[in-house]
């Protein structure tokens, strides 16, 4: 099985690139940051390559407080919530436009579902703008009101895996909570830390290393 682990940035996975010769089945891809740059450096690298899994890891900010920073979820749906267009207060998603979907499941088969079935999961959104702001957190939930974490890269990596037909898994390490602003709570080393041994975890299950 060949796996390809999509990243953001370099420091998201810098554990697993210090480690990766115990996986030579396995390659990396830094994407930059961004919905934008994600599709775009994915998607050309996907033309010219073939994975049968595609493993997209980095960081998040949560909207469940039941969960505690430092812990890794698996996003088995994302969407692109800001894609859409404005009718005053009303926020009109692209599908009811008739110009696409903003709504991407994650491609899993038994197999790879078996794999994060420990994890807790739920949907992701992607955005251009992280929140920080209450009035617009409180906004986005009365819209998505399922949203359990964000990140700037997710649906494209689900819209990259849809359009090939690749196995997908997203793990997320929760580094802060979607609140106002304030990064004297959040821990990026703990979500980078745990989210890799996680990660470490699904590869020795596959490559029983």
């Amino acid at each position: 099985m060949k796996t390809l682990i999509v990243a953001a940035t370099t420091f998201e996975i810098q554990p697993y690139i210090d480690r990766i010769d115990q996986y030579p089945q396995t390659n990396y891809l830094i994407s930059q940051v961004g919905m934008v740059q994600t599709a775009y450096h994915l998607g050309k690298h996907l033309a010219h390559n073939n994975y049968d899994l595609l493993i997209n890891i980095g960081i998040g900010g949560c909207f469940n407080r039941a969960l505690p920073i430092g812990a890794v979820v698996s996003v088995d749906r994302e969407l692109f919530s800001e894609l859409g267009a404005e009718n005053d207060e009303q926020f009109i998603p692209i599908d009811e436009l008739g110009f696409g979907t903003a709504y991407y499941q994650a491609l899993q088969n038994p197999t790879t579902r078996e794999l994060v079935h420990k994890l807790p999961s739920g949907l992701g959104i992607t955005v251009n703008k992280v929140h920080g702001n209450a009035n617009e957190i409180a906004k986005l939930l009365t819209q998505v009101p399922e949203a359990l974490i964000e990140s700037m890269e997710g649906a494209a990596v689900f819209l990259a895996a849809a359009e090939t037909q690749t196995q997908t898994i997203q793990l997320r390490g929760i580094s802060n909570y979607v609140e106002k602003r304030n990064r004297a709570t959040w821990n990026i080393p703990l979500a980078i830390e745990n989210s890799n041994a996680v990660l470490f975890q699904i590869l020795s299950e596959i490559y029983q290393v």
